[in-house]
């Protein structure tokens, strides 16, 4: 789970549940090692993925604890295994969707510049490309520029035992991607709420 705060004048919270409410978990024995524990969620997680399902949901928490939307966003399937969060300037949010290989940009609470009847939560924009791999978010920088840290590139490669010799390093993803200006710029140092420049 990540979760960010969104700009001063919001203050919601938006949270990436990599897996969905509803996610069938495998039963985890007592006493097993967090990497064991690990890797049976992983096991499960593939097993979905052969099946082709979907899993993961981003919520808006306002200050008063009552959420947006109770079942969560998931962009219409384009927020797959979430794994963090980043808000812009503009409160728009930025979501690493994991198994989706790519960035969900959905409309924030109170966004700007998007076409009337858009709501928090909406679909704004799907990123994807051959640089972004499964990725976690990094940050926004007061150009707009989003960073992306690409943390696997082969489920495969990062959990089998015996992995295939040409892919077998591909555990680990390749670097950071930088989508250009594609977000509101904001304030650093990135601490605490979002802070507009």
């Amino acid at each position: 789970m990540n979760t960010v705060l969104s700009p001063k004048s919001k203050g919601n919270l938006w949270v990436a549940s990599l897996m969905s409410p509803d996610f069938p978990m495998p039963k985890i024995p007592e006493g097993l090692s967090i990497m064991k524990q690990f890797a049976l969620i992983l096991e499960a997680l593939k097993k979905n993925i052969e099946e082709g399902k979907k899993t993961g949901i981003v919520s808006m928490i306002r200050p008063d604890g009552t959420q947006l939307n109770a079942a969560g966003f998931t962009a219409g399937g384009a927020v797959n295994a979430p794994w963090g969060v980043v808000i812009d300037g503009n409160d728009d949010v930025f979501v690493a969707s994991g198994l989706g290989r790519g960035i969900v940009m959905l409309a924030g609470d109170g966004a700007k510049g998007h076409p009337a009847g858009t709501k928090p939560g909406d679909l704004i924009h799907f990123f994807q490309g051959g640089m972004i791999q499964i990725p976690t978010v990094g940050s926004i920088d007061p150009a707009g520029n989003l960073w992306v840290a690409n943390n696997w590139n082969s489920i495969e490669a990062a959990t089998s035992a015996d992995p295939f010799p040409p892919t077998s390093s591909w555990g680990g993803g390749s670097g950071f991607a930088v989508i250009y200006g594609v977000a509101a710029p904001v304030k650093t140092p990135l601490m605490g709420q979002v802070r507009q420049p």
